[in-house]
């Protein structure tokens, strides 16, 4: 009897949800059948940042160019923006509510930059322990950021990571109207693939007798039968816990937010330019951002439930942005930190916040998603045997998921202020264990893992001297020297691209209002 996969259910018509069914169908094109059972409530989902999402640079890569679409035909179709960094604001100082940038005490700017780019490297190392070793020695004063990355400067002067000509200058990801890109998804996935959309209110589930899925039945009376089930309904669900009864983990011992208010904000963007890249701007009891559009931008405010009543985060987020409360369009969310014990039950493999959610603040643009669908094309099962597969696609994700709260968890925890009861309570959570040895590491001059560079970078940021330089440099000189050219390199860079990048808002521009080409038809 074969015993091949034949037939793949996705459930969910989320952006998760059909960039599965995409990837799936295009990696086995012709060999295996694929079905979106879009269940009402999740048939219009936004993601957790409300109605613009975040998308991870990996994206073209990992899936447009492998179903031959090109990075303008997705963004003007999507309403997109580009996405070169995140620009993290006053989370050095204390003070009210305020998206303006306030003055730190030694006078310079609370910001900071993360971008998309992978920290240079030089002689092995990392081009932060040679940052770490200059400032200790007092040969630099210069912020971290500015210093080991060419971005900083141009997200300053709000300048486009292309070139007019469509030339690349720096890594970057990208901000998308979120229902416009699920429906693009959907239709290029039907068109080009022949994935089948269902619709559908999930009633029950048969399964076999070793507890395998094999039909969903629908309120309407539709059957959908599978092989392998991809559960994509957002934190409902629908098969890992609903069905499968898959216990979930929570999270809330590390990190207080499990709620948040979003709002779309008209902006002028040929009068004030466009930001390309992620604002978080931390707050009295949380923190907001703000994702920008052509012509308007997605902001929210992440809040603890138990701490900030949603009424008034909403009032908070809509003075933020002079909004009138009563007359902007306000969505509350609340969500759950945390993850399933296992992501992969049976044959049934949940994805993005079905399988685990780390608030906003450590959102990765899909790029979980991305990341697990590889492992999955890769590791295949057969109808027989899904146990190998799955151990190791469990033990990815929880990985994954950890470094993500880790991450988040470090933003506050490092963060120099105490000024309200959600930031003293916030800093009192108990780390990690793998967190807590970074720590220790971090302090006594380790250079960081792989793993652990993005912990790096927010330390160098929030708390610069707290660690000494590693060891090692003081001991090779030709390295240091190799180092301050790369930092004058960096520099150099700086300004030519500042003198020969356009602004975001020229090339966005250019890219939304060019006619669209004829397709010539053969008689």
């Amino acid at each position: 009897m074969d015993s091949h996969v034949r037939r793949v259910v996705v459930v969910g018509g989320t952006a998760s949800g059909w960039i599965a069914a995409a990837r799936l169908a295009s990696a086995f094109h012709g060999t295996v059948s694929v079905a979106v059972l879009e269940t009402p409530q999740r048939a219009a989902a936004v993601s957790a940042t409300g109605q613009v999402g975040a998308l991870a640079p990996e994206l073209q890569r990992g899936l447009f160019d492998r179903i031959g679409v090109s990075e303008e035909e997705w963004m003007r179709a999507c309403c997109a923006s580009f996405r070169t960094a995140v620009r993290y604001v006053n989370w050095r100082t204390e003070g009210a509510a305020e998206s303006a940038v306030r003055i730190t005490g030694n006078g310079g700017v609370d910001h900071f930059y993360r971008p998309c780019a992978d920290m240079p490297r030089c002689a092995e190392l990392p081009l932060s322990d040679f940052w770490r070793h200059r400032r200790h020695g007092g040969e630099t004063a210069e912020a971290y950021d500015y210093a080991c990355f060419r971005e900083p400067p141009l997200m300053d002067a709000r300048k486009s990571p292309r070139w007019l000509d469509g030339r690349t200058a720096v890594p970057y990801g990208w901000h998308a109207d979120v229902r416009m890109f699920t429906q693009y998804l959907r239709k290029t996935a039907m068109r080009r693939f022949g994935v089948r959309s269902v619709h559908g209110e999930l009633l029950h589930a048969e399964r076999d007798e070793r507890g395998m899925l094999t039909v969903l039945h629908t309120v309407e009376g539709a059957s959908v039968a599978g092989d392998l089930f991809l559960d994509c309904t957002g934190a409902e669900s629908l098969l890992l816990a609903g069905v499968l009864r898959e216990p979930f983990l929570d999270a809330r011992d590390r990190l207080l937010c499990d709620s948040a208010v979003t709002v779309t904000v008209p902006h002028d963007d040929a009068a004030h330019g466009i930001d390309p890249f992620t604002t978080a701007t931390a707050m009295p009891d949380g923190w907001a951002w703000r994702m920008p559009l052509p012509d308007r931008f997605g902001a929210g405010l992440v809040h603890a439930r138990d701490r900030t009543d949603p009424q008034e985060a909403a009032d908070r987020l809509c003075a933020l942005w002079g909004l009138r409360p009563g007359h902007a369009t306000v969505r509350h969310i609340a969500y759950r930190t945390g993850r399933r014990r296992r992501a992969w039950v049976k044959n049934c493999v949940a994805l993005g916040s079905a399988a685990s959610f780390v608030e906003p603040l450590a959102d990765e643009g899909l790029a979980d998603v991305l990341h697990m669908m590889d492992r999955l094309v890769r590791d295949f099962p057969t109808r027989d045997d899904a146990e190998a597969p799955a151990t190791r696609f469990n033990r990815a994700a929880r990985t994954r998921h950890e470094r993500s709260r880790d991450f988040a968890q470090l933003l506050y925890f490092a963060a120099p202020r105490a000024d309200t009861p959600f930031w003293r309570a916030q800093r009192e959570l108990p780390l990690s264990d793998t967190l807590a040895e970074y720590l220790v590491g971090h302090r006594a001059g380790l250079s960081p893992d792989t793993a652990e560079a993005p912990y790096d970078a927010l330390l160098a940021a929030l708390a610069p001297g707290r660690a000494a330089p590693p060891a090692a440099l003081a001991h090779r000189p030709a390295a240091r020297r190799a180092a301050d050219a790369e930092f004058s390199r960096i520099a150099r860079q700086q300004r030519i691209l500042l003198e020969t990048l356009p602004g975001a808002h020229e090339y966005l521009h250019r890219l939304h209002t060019r006619p669209v080409p004829a397709v010539a038809v053969t008689v």
